[in-house]
């Protein structure tokens, strides 16, 4: 961070959903740059898990997990349960989000896709038909009004989310599609699949736009826009990155060369001049300038495990990273440069990671089970 400040890192709550019982679960200890906070109302709550998955309101007051075959919702700051679960009885869980509204509550499960009222816990109509078999991603356009659904049956789907009504089946993918992602301005969808391709969809006709993007080695890990959607990048087994224009889907320039091994995350600042990717070879992340294709700053070296998720926050100077090591580290975005000690508290890895908008929380999702709040401040330092 800039001279003068500093950022302390404490756990605010754990969410442990280890499938023991209350009474037999130790709230696991949190190490932090400065002082640690006192664990919340989540350390006392146990529930079977979590699978890694994470969705955050758009407001940041309320993120949600999925948890003993429900989605339930819970209260950023105080880490209390923040009202009814949803989902109970449609079977498991793969993907979770919210409107952009925040009023509604996307699920794919091994029966659909359905829709949910965030604060009475109501099903919303009927679940949206078309999927043959359990839909792996589901996710509102931005501007809420279309929902997309990938599944085991090899397609995606557009649906009027106010409506019910299927538009589009987005067919191509050989095997299950995997992970579904609106550009920004909402007029592409992109799908990766298990057949280590990604596809480029125009939303409005639900037309594929040029050839689909073989991986150079796969499978599919990682696919991000730029925050002004003109680029699409891609990420598989091999040590490239690559980006795509998103309105042909033409190659855009040369590709990102220099990681080692497998990419496995890759993100995007808010003003889509950084690139951030995991590099598996070595466990370092990479900074990388979009315009020029090369290093923005010195691999960035401390973690001791593969990085599988990092986001930056909304303001862009930092970069969270969380690793098969169990821990979260920040970093300067500028400079690459460590901020504070790493957060220690998962017993494995860290699967995904979420920034609350405002900027000031981390929650992290492990597979010990467990979700994680941290609280980050700054400081004066003398």
């Amino acid at each position: 961070m800039r001279a003068g400040r500093a950022v302390v890192v404490g756990l605010i709550g754990l969410l442990a959903l280890a499938a023991t019982t209350a009474a037999g679960v130790k709230p696991a200890p949190a190490h932090s740059a400065a002082a640690v906070d006192a664990p919340g109302a989540l350390a006392r709550r146990v529930v079977p898990g979590t699978d890694g998955i994470i969705a955050v309101r758009p407001d940041g007051r309320v993120f949600a997990t999925v948890s003993n075959g429900a989605v339930r919702q819970w209260n950023a700051a105080t880490g209390r349960q923040a009202g009814p679960a949803l989902g109970e009885q449609i079977g498991a869980i793969h993907s979770v989000g919210f409107s952009p509204n925040g009023k509604r509550v996307i699920i794919g499960s091994d029966t659909g896709v359905s829709l949910w009222a965030a604060v009475t816990g109501e099903q919303i109509g009927a679940p949206l038909a078309g999927h043959a078999g359990a839909v792996r991603a589901a996710t509102f356009s931005p501007t809420g009004q279309l929902v997309a659904a990938g599944g085991d049956d090899g397609t995606a789907r557009l649906w009027n989310s106010g409506t019910g009504q299927l538009l589009f089946t987005l067919a191509g993918h050989v095997g299950a599609v995997t992970s579904v992602v609106f550009s920004p301005d909402g007029r592409r969808l992109a799908t990766a699949g298990a057949d280590n391709t990604v596809r480029l969809w125009d939303v409005g006709t639900g037309q594929l736009i040029g050839m689909p993007l073989a991986a150079i080695a796969g499978p599919v890990y990682a696919l991000s826009f730029t925050p002004d959607a003109a680029l699409l990048a891609t990420s598989d087994g091999s040590d490239v990155v690559r980006l795509w224009n998103a309105t042909t889907g033409a190659p855009a320039g040369r590709p990102i060369v220099g990681n080692a091994g497998p990419v496995y995350a890759l993100t995007f600042n808010l003003a889509g001049t950084l690139l951030a990717t995991s590099s598996g070879g070595d466990d370092t992340v990479r900074l990388w300038n979009v315009a020029t294709r090369r290093p923005a700053a010195a691999p960035l070296a401390g973690h001791t495990g593969p990085v599988r998720a990092m986001r930056f926050n909304l303001s862009g100077t930092l970069l969270a990273t969380g690793s098969d090591d169990g821990t979260l580290r920040l970093w300067d975005a500028e400079t690459g440069d460590a901020v504070g000690e790493p957060s220690i508290g998962h017993e494995g890895p860290v699967w995904s990671l979420r920034f609350t908008p405002e900027g000031k929380r981390v929650i992290t999702a492990g597979k010990d089970n467990t979700v994680r709040l941290w609280r980050l401040t700054e400081e004066d330092v003398a």
